[in-house]
């Protein structure tokens, strides 16, 4: 049993490994895209695009009906993953149909008409979704990390090619939409190119018991699933209607490195956390370590990192952007400790699905939902800066929910989960602690003064880590020296 255990923990070594490897690529380039892109558009430009996105963010969500994290969760057969194809293929297409003729009302709903050509544009991302989901899930389902590694920095260099090509060439916010779509079409083609051997092609081939089993576990994911992107995308939403197209770029660029560098990784956690969580989801033992685990290093990393980007979002947005982006410094403070608080709530819903209990998820997400439009209705008086403060809040809220929630299902003492999130509270804590105390020696200009900030919380950090959470310091080598083990 303790060979079979170190065999997936190892597996899911190998796979966060190579997901932040395609991780780090993608964001790289995504990262330099917006920088040179927020030097080049001006932040009405740039809020057009992020409010053509949240409602395609929207419908993309549900573009295949959960029929990807069904794969992962129903035993393997060619005749569900060609039930999962056909689900998929028909619902998208629909869903891109509906798009483009609804593009003229998204418009309006924003009372911005520039928005509905770049919405149109942007229904080609939503097909290219639909369509590569099954590819993508089987090599996850087969836990084929390494290969997937190609398709996101395929995707992010296709992006960021033909996004800053056109902005070079003066056709502003379309720049932005044209390269998300391209990118989306490179990672569907990448991902069908990926399972070429194993493609399930004959869509034509398929049995009613397989669609139905298919949806019966993908539709209250994918519900999930679009309860969670209204949870993560309506502040945009709200931005947009009530405060306007320049508010939300300001807002976007603010969120864009939180998102990047914190709740993406997440993400890619997410991807490879829940098919090893299915493959113990009947030993309870094992899923409640391996649960604790990934919570105690999830929330090292993103107390720390969300706390240490609010600590140089003054130097950083000026450096990084531009001054012209000065009105994101503030609202980039309180989300990134929102980012930091939702480290905290990681990996609850991953177990949810993987125990088959996807309704935990939908029932919680439904209460956050009711809770988070309100306050961030009212923070909006108070303009970006308010509504970065209501996320914030209700993030720290229902983080703890969430992991008490969590706790009550898999069994976990309180005390436990607590011991679990504690060298990620005391590890922030020094960060914030070194990096303000930076802040009061005289100014050395914006690049020297992060560098000191970095270098300095990140010793400080690896201190309180080998000197009070031994055991934490020491699990952390041993992922690594097998890393590197396993590369030699």
């Amino acid at each position: 049993m303790t060979n079979v255990a170190d065999g997936l923990a190892r597996v899911g070594f190998r796979g966060a490994v190579w997901q932040g490897i395609a991780l780090v690529s993608g964001k790289g380039i995504v990262l330099i895209t917006t920088i040179v892109l927020a030097r080049l558009l001006s932040p009405e430009e740039y809020g057009l695009v992020a409010a053509a996105l949240v409602l395609m963010a929207y419908i993309e969500t549900i573009a295949d009906a959960g029929v990807a994290q069904a794969l992962v969760y129903l035993p393997a057969s060619p005749i569900t993953a060609r039930s999962a194809l056909l689900v998929s293929v028909v619902l998208g297409a629909l869903l891109t149909g509906l798009a483009i003729l609804a593009a003229p009302w998204i418009g309006e709903l924003f009372q911005l008409p520039e928005v509905a050509p770049l919405v149109r544009v942007l229904a080609i991302a939503l097909l290219a979704t639909a369509l590569g989901a099954v590819p993508e899930a089987l090599l996850r389902r087969d836990l084929q990390f390494k290969k997937l590694a190609v398709a996101p920095v395929l995707r992010a260099l296709t992006t960021g090619t033909v996004s800053l090509v056109l902005a070079f060439a003066g056709y502003g916010a379309f720049s932005l939409a044209a390269g998300t779509a391209s990118g989306s079409v490179a990672y569907a083609i990448a991902c069908w190119f990926l399972v070429r051997q194993s493609a399930p092609w004959q869509i034509w081939r398929v049995a009613q018991d397989a669609i139905r089993a298919t949806l019966k576990f993908g539709v209250p994911v994918a519900g999930s699933n679009l309860l969670a992107r209204l949870i993560f995308d309506v502040d945009y939403l709200i931005i947009a209607v009530v405060l306007g197209a320049q508010a939300l770029g300001y807002y976007t660029l603010a969120f864009r490195l939180p998102e990047a560098l914190i709740i993406n990784v997440f993400f890619v956690l997410s991807t490879v956390l829940f098919p090893l969580y299915t493959q113990v989801q009947d030993q309870r033992g094992r899923l409640r370590d391996g649960y604790l685990r990934g919570v105690r290093i999830q929330a090292l990393y993103g107390m720390t990192a969300g706390v240490g980007l609010a600590v140089l979002a003054p130097v950083v947005v000026p450096l990084v952007f531009g001054s012209k982006w000065s009105d994101s410094v503030v609202p980039l403070v309180f989300l990134s400790l929102y980012a930091a608080a939702r480290s905290l709530g990681a990996g609850a819903n991953d177990v949810y699905k993987a125990i088959g209990r996807p309704g935990i998820s939908i029932a919680f997400s439904s209460i956050r939902l009711a809770v988070l439009v309100p306050v961030l209705l009212f923070g909006s008086q108070w303009g970006i800066i308010g509504v970065a403060v209501a996320q914030m809040a209700t993030a720290v809220l229902f983080a703890f929910g969430m992991q008490a929630v969590a706790a009550k299902v898999l069994g976990i003492a309180p005390k436990a989960l607590l011991q679990a999130i504690f060298p990620a509270l005391a590890c922030s804590l020094i960060v914030a602690i070194t990096g303000m105390g930076i802040f009061l020696l005289p100014y050395l200009g914006g690049l020297p003064t992060a560098g000191l900030v970095v270098a300095t919380a990140v010793a400080a950090v690896y201190f309180i880590l080998r000197f009070c959470f031994t055991s934490l310091h020491d699990e952390l080598l041993v992922l690594l020296r097998r890393k590197r083990h396993q590369s030699a």
